[in-house]
Formats: C-alpha cells, structure tokens, sequence
C-alpha cells in the first residue's frame, strides 16, 4: 500500500548543504544507473531510476542541476551508453523564475539553456509530498514526488535544495532568534542581549533591520569584520559592519556562467555593472573563487583538476 510522508532525507531523497551530502548523492545516482544496467530491469523502472530531480531554483540549485547534467550525460554515460535515453533531469521551483535575485534577462537566459539540454524546469510549482509506490515488476523500492499542480515525478534521487533550516548546532543555542532559525545580532554582529561577549556571523546571524543574503561572500565579509575586533584593531562599536555587494555568479554546465553586477557596492552607494553570460562569465566565476584560495597548494591542485576533468572526464568512482 502507498505510504506518503513528508520530506525526509534517506533512500534517494538528500539535503544539499554540507560535503557529506554531496558524496552521498554522487554514490546514490552510480547506484541508480546500476541498479538501472541489472538485466531483467523493465524500461519503466529504468526510467524512474534514472530520473533525477532537483528542488529549487536558487543559484546552488541551478549550478547543482546543471553539474548533475553533465556528470550523467557526459561521464556516466561511457559505462551505460544503453542506459542515455532513460535519463531525465527536473527542476522544480515554487517561484515564478530561476535564480531569483538575479537579472530577469539571466532568469530567462539559465530557464532557455536548461531548455536546450531537456532539462524539465518546472517553475510555480513546489513539492508537497513523496510516496513510496510498487510499480508492476518494480525490483527496487520506489518513491515519487506528489506536485502542487497535480502531477507525480518519479524519481530515483531527489536533491532539496529549497531553502534549509539553521543547522542544529545553531538551532541548540538558547540565543534570540529570528526567521528559518538565525541568530539575531546588532549593526556590529554582537548578538542581541550578549553585546560584548557573544558574536554571529555568516548563514546563522540575521540583522532584522537589514537582513543580508546568505552568501559566501558575506560572510567571508563578517568574518574579516570579525578579526579586526578580536586582533584589537577596532573597539566593538567603533564602526559598524558594512556589506559590499560584488555582484552573483552562477555556473550553469557545459563551459557556461552568469555575472549579474547589479548594485555592486554598499548600499546606498550602489553602482551597477553589466551582466556577462557564457565562457567568460564562467572564467570569472571559476578564478573568483580560485584567488580566495588560502594555501599555494590548492591554487596549484585545482587547475590541475580542472585540467585532468577537462581531457579525461569526471571521476565516476564512489568515495
């Protein structure tokens, strides 16, 4: 008998936040694809196992999807070349646009690219529900997503990345809180009612007056604020912090990114840049984050496996 259930992380649904989850993902779809090759398999249980759907429409979601599509079109499929037209790939999105902080022409432009690869990108539509379900023949234990429009999305790995609630170390401290679990701290990231003494930064503190999005590089921000008052190089309440904006970035698979340089600076003082799409935009997404690399190590290592990814494929091997 069906069972429905809300969403729970384990048997091929996954959270998308920490490493773990990522390996666990990447083990999930190589166990997919064989269970999908076991012999005697009907075309219908292919089908679902092979069907990869993504929860979400933000930019880790659009940059997960797309690093999705390309690991399974491009590298799993020279060991299932017979399995390639069982793949599906969904987005699903409860607003009405990908990426949503973005420029509504890099809106349109992701939601056409997806489009082009047979993406299915489902927007104004959220997940309320997965079940387990028996297909007729089915050997695996099967699940499916119940859609707020109706339809059903079978899947053999589901990846929520729609928003996710304070981790639970956070969630423990016995701290003022504020919306999805952040610690609510002042205009100098001291937490309300521990000025002095206690500080929050990053995805787990909240200003209520002027909420900051939860970015790296807001927090790599904080974090130097931070280190100036801890170093005694600035009393606690000597300046308050000030966020400048950079700009997005976005990868979007095979050789392609986003730049939207739209009010760059402090607020107030914003100026606005033009947006970049394509292989430029995705150089400046990758050597953006290679020059915050902090050792001489990785910034030698990661050209190299860009390199070693680039002539010989990705890795398909669990670990």
């Amino acid at each position: 008998m069906p069972t429905r259930s809300s969403i729970v992380e384990g048997e091929g649904i996954y959270f998308l936040k920490h490493l773990y989850h990522a390996r666990k993902i990447r083990n999930n779809i190589i166990d997919s694809f064989e269970m999908a090759a076991v012999p005697g398999t009907s075309a219908e249980e292919r089908e679902r196992l092979l069907s990869f759907v993504v929860v979400g429409g933000g930019p880790t979601s659009c940059e997960f999807v797309a690093e999705l599509y390309d690991f399974v079109t491009t590298d799993i499929v020279k060991l299932y070349p017979d399995l390639v037209q069982h793949i599906k790939v969904s987005l699903v999105e409860a607003g009405p646009a990908l990426l949503g902080p973005f420029d509504a022409k890099l809106q349109e432009y992701t939601k056409r690219l997806f489009e082009t690869r047979d993406i299915d990108v489902r927007l104004a539509t959220s997940v309320g529900a997965v079940e387990d379900y028996e297909g007729d023949g089915f050997r695996f234990p099967a699940k499916k997503a119940l859609l707020s429009d109706g339809s059903e999305l079978p899947f053999g790995t589901l990846v929520w990345s729609a928003g996710l609630k304070a981790v639970h170390f956070t969630e423990d401290l016995d701290l003022p809180k504020g919306q999805n679990g952040r610690i609510l701290v002042d205009d100098y990231l001291r937490v309300k009612g521990y000025e002095g003494s206690i500080w929050a930064m990053g995805d787990s503190a909240m200003n209520e007056h002027e909420p900051l999005p939860q970015l790296a590089q807001v927090a790599r921000q904080q974090g130097m604020y931070l280190a100036d008052i801890f170093n005694m190089k600035q009393t606690e309440d000597e300046k308050s912090f000030k966020y400048f904006s950079l700009g997005s970035m976005a990868s979007v698979g095979k050789f392609k990114g986003l730049y939207d340089g739209k009010n760059i600076g402090v607020k107030g003082e914003e100026i606005d840049v033009p947006g970049m799409t394509g292989f430029v935009a995705l150089l400046v997404w990758r050597f953006a984050y290679w020059g915050r690399q902090t050792s001489i190590e990785n910034k030698i290592l990661i050209p190299m496996y860009w390199l070693k990814s680039f002539f010989f494929g990705r890795d398909t091997s669990r670990f």
